[in-house]
């Protein structure tokens, strides 16, 4: 029997562009599970003022933008 997971899920509330990312990640893992396959990618760049330039490829490209005060620590 396998272990139970000691993963948390995080915590909900985020905001802007990190609450839109998550959401189409939770929602395109939850499509592919139903279709039964899928590959995706997740790629993240640091930019220009500290930016987090998040994509996400899953059929087509999905680009995110999000400031450092943004990212939970």
């Amino acid at each position: 029997m396998d272990e139970p997971s000691t993963i948390r899920a995080p915590r909900r509330g985020y905001e802007g562009e990190l609450a839109e990312a998550l959401a189409l990640i939770e929602k395109i893992v939850i499509d592919g599970l139903k279709h039964g396959h899928f590959d995706y990618s997740i790629t993240c760049e640091t930019g220009t003022g500290g930016r987090r330039l998040l994509i996400v490829k899953a059929g087509k490209s999905h680009k995110f933008s999000i400031t450092e005060p943004d990212v939970p620590e």
